[in-house]
């Protein structure tokens, strides 16, 4: 009776620490799959950010293909860039009279195919309340309000 106690005994105890071994690699998974969910999660969030930024990266990849195709033609064109320079122009809106509008865009815009301007903000009205942007100047006609802003380039020498 005696050994029959004591392999009884014997078996509670291994059994009593296979428990705990397994309560304690249960514990170990638990938290192991409460991090994976966790960087499920996370990446999850990474990808919906990617995916938020794939119409922007798709653009610069046409900027990109864009550029490319011009430089192309430019080359074939014959266009040298290091003839040709820039620059920066910017008017802060104000009335001015018709024949200054037109005598200021006729300069900055370019009268001939030899100069460019390429704008960030161009914005022309009329200052009067009757006046028309493209009909004959009126008695009471104050001019235009004009703002430019933007990149004049033009070549350095005659061609």
């Amino acid at each position: 009776m005696a050994t029959s106690r004591h392999r009884r005994l014997v078996v509670l105890g291994a059994v009593t620490v296979a428990l705990a071994v397994a309560a304690w690699l249960a514990m170990s998974q638990v938290s192991q799959l409460n991090q994976a969910r966790a960087q499920v999660a996370a990446t999850r969030a990474e990808l919906g950010q990617l995916r938020g930024l794939m119409p922007v990266v798709e653009q610069r990849e046409r900027y990109a293909r864009q550029d490319a195709e011009i430089r192309v033609l430019a080359e074939r064109e014959g266009f040298d860039p290091a003839r040709w320079s820039s620059r920066r122009v910017q008017r802060a809106p104000s009335a001015v009279p018709r024949l200054e509008a037109e005598r200021l865009l006729s300069q900055q815009l370019g009268g001939s195919a030899l100069q460019w301007f390429v704008a960030d903000r161009f914005d022309v009205s009329v200052v009067s309340p009757t006046a028309g942007l493209f009909t004959p100047a009126l008695p009471d006609d104050r001019g235009f309000s004009l703002e430019l802003s933007g990149v004049v380039y033009f070549p350095l020498g005659a061609q």
